[in-house]
């Protein structure tokens, strides 16, 4: 899928890449009553990149695709959601044709 591939050339080439997995979630503090300053500044960069990802992606979708990642709060969760929807329109235009 041309977006796909050309989506995660960004990503990658940006060192994003790992926000958009599946699996990506924030660094868990190991006491959540009473985060250390190292896990504070691990969970502050990583809001910060997944909002950087977040951003990239916004600005590669078209105004009409906007809909399907309304609600998202993470890259991870606006590409699966966008992955899903474009690769599924895909098939369908396939099967129609």
């Amino acid at each position: 899928m041309p977006w796909k591939r050309r989506m995660l050339a960004v990503l990658r080439d940006l060192g994003l890449e790992t926000y958009v997995e599946k699996d990506a979630a924030p660094p868990a503090p190991a006491n959540s009553a009473t985060p250390t300053n190292e896990e504070l500044k691990a969970i502050k960069k990583w809001q910060e990149q997944d909002t950087k990802t977040r951003t990239w992606i916004e600005l590669a979708i078209t105004d009409s695709e906007m809909v399907h990642i309304l609600g998202m709060n993470t890259a991870s969760q606006m590409w699966k959601q966008l992955t899903l929807v474009k690769e599924s329109h895909r098939k369908l235009g396939i099967l129609a044709t």
